[in-house]
């Protein structure tokens, strides 16, 4: 590629990551030369591509422009900045129609009792029933048992802390929101990857943070210099992301680019709140480690917390999750008791009993093998009774599809109603338009011979609309 292309991609980078807006002024030909180190007829050339492909136009005795209508010309999803979060009241629409108990649920990421250790748990819940304590109140930071416990398994995958660097919570929600209410004021902004689980964009709203939205790219999924210029342009207070099995896509960002987004974060001083709810749930290989293990442990610089519970591997009803933090929870904590006096004490023990029974592990490696060998399945389902009209995101670990279709979503959720099923509508995993055409479906729901049935009449729902 020659220099002057070259310079163009870049700028197209810059267009397309928001570092400069529509109708914004960019650098004069002379400032482009001395801020990329290039010749006068490479700036020109570049900035003559720009305008031929749309990107750019120029303004006489003014200089140069991004066009007013530049999302006619990038193609993919486009970072955007938001100064309010308006989720719920959507939310909470479409999410009375996904968790409708009259239809199968293949919307809400929830996985079904069949895979869930239910026996195990009640037979600790009775032990825990032993314990005179559990009728206390128990510590503000949760069962020193328990956060002991998951100290040591957080430690050997890579993030280093002991018990009195955890805080118990009642499920992964509470964890991140806590950790937010940490770490910001309102009208701070934070920076999320698109799409995202839909429940943090609630935790957004009643925070009153601004958001900017950053995209997972096809090809390399958060790119660590759009995240850096939009660092540089939006001064973020936050980084919140799921690293290991994104829920909805499923994607698992490599070591390197774990590495160089906590490299970036730490040098501008951004926080780091990481959801690794999934983390567990890998298909192949070994654990992925969090991407706050990469941070550079500093007390006094900026924070990382790592958020999880067992809602996906014990069970969702049980409410128990916990953050893990180096430097944070001290602050964390504080803050939490003007919420509660201490967490649920008999679910704590009930947990820990079960955990000491020391069968989690194996069972861990029952929900991987099911779950891959589910998701191979409804993949080559869907695919063959859809005609590969479906575009089905491969996921590496978790338990849920994210799904191309040429029809929108929420279109989409009402047609599925009329065969007595729910899907979730891309447009709950972010809050813009990029991703209406999208759907997620849960594929711990199961593959019994009535859900097959059903799958296969959902998919020719989209050979009808071909057709009409």
């Amino acid at each position: 590629m020659t220099k002057y292309k070259r310079l163009a991609e870049d700028i197209k980078t810059e267009i397309q990551s928001g570092y400069y807006s529509e109708k914004e002024r960019i650098p004069s030909l002379r400032e482009i030369q001395n801020l990329k180190s290039c010749s006068l007829t490479t700036a020109k050339e570049a900035y003559r591509i720009l305008e031929e492909e749309g990107y750019i136009f120029v303004v006489p005795k003014s200089g140069y422009f991004v066009h007013p209508n530049i999302s006619s010309v990038i193609s993919g999803p486009q970072n955007e900045f938001y100064h309010a979060v308006e989720a719920d009241d959507r939310i909470q629409q479409i999410m009375r129609t996904v968790m409708d108990p009259k239809l199968i649920s293949f919307g809400a990421a929830i996985p079904s009792d069949f895979y869930l250790p239910l026996g195990g748990l009640v037979g600790s819940f009775k032990k825990a029933l032993k314990h005179k304590e559990i009728f206390s109140y128990g510590d503000l930071q949760g069962n020193l048992g328990l956060r002991e416990w998951i100290s040591k398994r957080t430690s050997i995958q890579g993030y280093r802390v002991n018990g009195e660097e955890i805080q118990i919570t009642s499920g992964c929600t509470e964890a991140i929101t806590f950790s937010l209410l940490s770490t910001t004021e309102p009208g701070d902004t934070v920076i999320v990857p698109s799409p995202i689980y839909v429940g943090l964009f609630q935790i957004l709203e009643t925070l009153k943070l601004k958001v900017v939205e950053i995209p997972y790219r096809k090809d390399e999924g958060i790119s660590s210099d759009e995240y850096e210029k939009l660092v540089k342009r939006h001064k973020p207070k936050v980084f919140l992301f799921s690293a290991n099995f994104n829920n909805p896509n499923g994607v698992l960002m490599s070591e390197s680019s774990k590495q160089s987004l906590a490299k970036i974060s730490h040098r501008y001083g951004i926080h780091l709140v990481e959801d690794d709810i999934y983390g567990d749930l890998y298909f192949s290989g070994t654990r992925p480690k969090a991407l706050v293990s990469y941070f550079p442990y500093d007390q006094k610089g900026p924070k990382s917390f790592l958020c999880s519970s067992f809602s996906k591997t014990i069970a969702p009803g049980i409410r128990l999750g916990w953050v893990s933090s180096k430097n944070g929870i001290r602050n964390l904590s504080k803050r939490t008791r003007a919420y509660k006096i201490s967490e649920n004490n008999p679910t704590q023990v009930a947990v820990h009993e079960f955990l000491k029974l020391q069968t989690y592990e194996r069972h861990l490696k029952f929900l991987r093998t099911e779950y891959k060998k589910l998701t191979e399945e409804y993949t080559k389902l869907l695919s063959f009774y859809s005609e590969g009209i479906l575009e089905i995101q491969k996921p590496d670990g978790g338990f849920v599809l994210w799904i191309k279709s040429p029809l929108d979503g929420d279109r989409l959720l009402q047609e599925s109603k009329k065969i007595g099923m729910a899907i979730a509508p891309g447009s709950l995993f972010g809050l813009s338009k990029h991703w209406d055409s999208h759907f997620r479906l849960n594929v711990s729901v199961g593959f019994s011979p009535k859900i097959k049935e059903k799958l296969i009449q959902f998919s020719k729902l989209f050979l009808r609309k071909r057709k009409s």
